[in-house]
């Protein structure tokens, strides 16, 4: 759940909030009728009522709707704004919408009810040739040379007084790894090209798996670590941008580690298969390096391993489950 730092932070995030206003520039018309999902400390819905909206329905399940009724009161809209504390989903609004605005994603889109909830808000709220905003994101990939960000994602090998810890980071190295908070982008360099390997298409998505395969060359030969993935949105025609790594936004990246650093030749292929749920967990991710028409190592993982199991003869997942998290 987010807090009001939280809030301000994505406010003060010029990569988001530029787009977004730009966006919505191109879209809102003098008397439009906007519905804000997820409106938080209700910015979106500002922004609309400055660029003319007649109505704007904000919804937010967080207590921070109360300061965006008192920011809507500090702006002279309050009067345009409705807003509802509540999932979208249990909303009853009394019209259809010319523009739905959402930013709902985690470090990904693939976060929580995001796609069931967009989903819901196209069938019932927007009006035919209604807009959506965002239009679609892109998930992208590329495998990284991060020895920091990995020995975070692991953890230490020894604890106190020579302890090991090498079952837990067993665990660790099928574990994905959220950044999101300021003070936390590690430095990693990109060693392959990177590739989109899924799009979502907000006209049409619905919360199902989302898969993709994908062939990285390398361009940057040396030490790889694992695979970073980001997003890039299309808000509106002209207007969006991307999480990409190396810069710091309010969004991070997601890391999802090998099971050990690899050595990588330029012109080296990375192909990789990856798999998600809706909201994000769990992931499978499969990589196999080849060179030369040589293949050489093979990666098969997933963050369903990285949870601890019961042992045999308790409660436990089939073996037909566990392999039903892996990517074939």
């Amino acid at each position: 759940m987010y807090d009001l730092h939280d809030y301000a932070r994505m406010i003060a995030d010029p990569r988001r909030m530029g787009p977004y206003v730009r966006a919505l520039e191109a879209v809102v018309r003098p008397g439009s009728v906007i519905v804000d999902v997820g409106a938080g400390t209700g910015i979106f819905s500002l922004v609309a009522c400055r660029l003319g909206a007649r109505r704007v329905y904000a919804i937010e399940t967080n207590e921070a709707v109360e300061v965006a009724r008192e920011l809507a009161r500090e702006n002279g809209c309050a009067d345009r704004i409705v807003f509802f504390q509540a999932d979208a989903r249990d909303v009853e609004l009394p019209e259809r919408a010319d523009v739905v605005v959402s930013d709902l994603r985690g470090a990904l889109p693939l976060y929580a009810d995001h796609l069931a909830v967009i989903a819901d808000a196209r069938a019932r709220w927007l009006k035919p040739g209604g807009v959506l905003v965002p239009e679609r994101d892109s998930l992208v990939v590329a495998a990284v040379d991060a020895p920091d960000l990995y020995a975070r994602a692991l953890g230490p090998p020894v604890g106190p007084l020579g302890v090991t810890l090498e079952s837990m980071r067993a665990h660790l190295r099928n574990a994905t790894l959220y950044e999101r908070a300021p003070g936390q982008v590690e430095p990693l360099t990109l060693v392959t090209e990177s590739a989109p390997w899924a799009t979502l298409d907000y006209a049409s998505v619905v919360p199902a798996t989302i898969r993709g395969h994908v062939e990285l060359r390398v361009t940057h030969p040396g030490q790889a670590h694992g695979l970073v993935v980001w997003f890039e949105t299309v808000l509106t025609p002209g207007h969006g941008f991307a999480s990409v790594p190396g810069e710091e936004n309010c969004y991070g990246r997601v890391f999802l580690p090998w099971p050990h650093a690899v050595t990588l030749s330029k012109g080296d292929v990375v192909a990789v298969d990856l798999w998600a749920q809706p909201d994000g967990d769990p992931w499978g991710w499969n990589s196999s390096i080849s060179g030369g028409g040589d293949v050489g190592e093979s990666f098969k993982q997933s963050s369903f391993l990285a949870h601890a199991t019961r042992p045999v003869g308790r409660s436990r997942p089939s073996d037909a489950f566990v392999e039903r998290t892996h990517l074939r």
